[in-house]
Formats: structure tokens, sequence, C-alpha cells
């Protein structure tokens, strides 16, 4: 029987029923010394992610609640609201580049702060900036790679279908797991999915999934994984 597995950090919420969550990561916070200042000098904030949003109320949580967020994610917009957010706009897809053309539209003459990680994968305020943007950019976590212990290592079945929602998941799951040729890659977004041929090779079967957040993505591996257990 094909099993899913979803690549994700430590002490996540295991509310998605027949998902196995492999925990290879971990968020650790940054502080940023100026950013209360940073929110004071803009007119709305940006989030490509729900671990900006968990770093933003860690550090600041009222603040949040002042001004326009603009967000990727179904997800990330649950959160924000769930914190007494306003989201004022929720991007089409689950591509930074793509959010960023969309915001270059909506966002001319306002200046925005984007809550961000200490690495990112899209070329986003690249694109706000050649947009006549006005952005400003404050780092509040990083993604850790965990290495587990071979005893606590689960045993992994072939035909596997495995979820990544960004690269680092990616990095993880190759540090502590060897990837198999029945494996299915399931990647939410054009740079993981960039990313996992990269590291997988050309021959591995990548999948691009047509869901923009992890919910549904979660869902739709369940349904491919339904569909091949009936053949």
């Amino acid at each position: 029987m094909k099993r899913v597995y979803y690549i994700t950090k430590k002490n996540t919420n295991k509310t998605i029923k027949a998902v196995e969550y492999l925990e290879l990561l971990e968020i650790c916070f940054i502080e940023d010394s100026a950013l209360k200042q940073k929110i004071k000098e803009v007119d709305g904030l940006l989030f490509t992610s729900k671990n900006a949003v968990f770093a933003l109320e860690h550090f600041a949580p009222k603040e949040c609640q002042n001004l326009p967020c603009y967000v990727i994610g179904e997800g990330s917009k649950k959160v924000l609201e769930s914190f007494g957010g306003k989201v004022e706009f929720v991007a089409s897809t689950a591509y930074g580049d793509l959010f960023g053309k969309e915001l270059v539209e909506i966002l001319q003459k306002k200046k925005v702060l984007f809550i961000r990680a200490k690495k990112v994968a899209s070329n986003l305020v690249e694109i706000l900036r050649n947009g006549g943007i006005l952005v400003s950019e404050s780092i509040l976590y990083e993604t850790k790679i965990l290495s587990i212990p071979e005893v606590d290592k689960q045993r992994i079945s072939d035909d596997s279908i495995f979820f990544f929602s960004a690269p680092s998941s990616l990095k993880a799951f190759l540090k502590n797991y060897a990837w198999r040729d029945s494996y299915l890659a399931l990647c939410i977004g054009k740079s993981t999915a960039k990313v996992a041929k990269e590291l997988l090779g050309e021959k591995a079967k990548i999948l691009l999934s047509p869901k923009i957040d992890i919910e549904n993505s979660l869902e739709f591996a369940k349904e491919l994984a339904m569909e091949n257990n009936n053949e």
C-alpha cells in the first residue's frame, strides 16, 4: 500500500489523517532589534509562509493587527486571521515570483515590509523593487535541518509519495534518507520542483502539485496514493 510522507518541522500539528509526518526540520527564530521601527514606517506586511507569521507573532504579536497583510497560501491567511490580522490579499499561486508580479499591480505608492526567512527561494524583493515598490525586509527565522539517529528513523516502503513544501525539506530528507527510484516527489512551487530535479536527478518521478497550499496538496497526495493502490 502506498504511503504519503510529509517532510515538516518539529512539533507540527498532525491534523491530516493517513499521512506520515517526518519531522526533519526545526524553525529557529531570529531577533531583529529594528523590527518595530520598520513596521512603523510601512503601509503593509508581506508573508510567503506560515512560519513568517508565527515569527512575527512571537516578536511583535500586536503588529499584524494594525496593518494590511499580503500573503501566499490559505494556511498563512488562516494563521494571520487567528492572530487578529487583516488579510488584504492572498496570492493566486504558490510561486513567490508570480506573487511579486501580482503585488506590483496593487502596491503602487505603498511601502511594505517583507517578513522572511534567512534564506528564500524566490526573487520577490527584486521583482517588487523593479516594479517601483518600496520594500524593506526583516529576517525573523531560519530553517535548520535535523540529523535523525538511525534508531529513530522510520522504515519507508517502496512506492511511497513524499510531499515537499520547500527546497529545505528536500535537503532535510536527503540528509537522513536515501532516495529510491520507486518514490514519487510531490512539490509545491516551481522552485521546489527545480531543486528536486537537481538533487534527485532528471529520471526521478517528480510532480508539481496543482494545489497552492499544504493542506490541499496533502489531500491531493492521498488521492494519488488511493488511485495507485486501486490499480
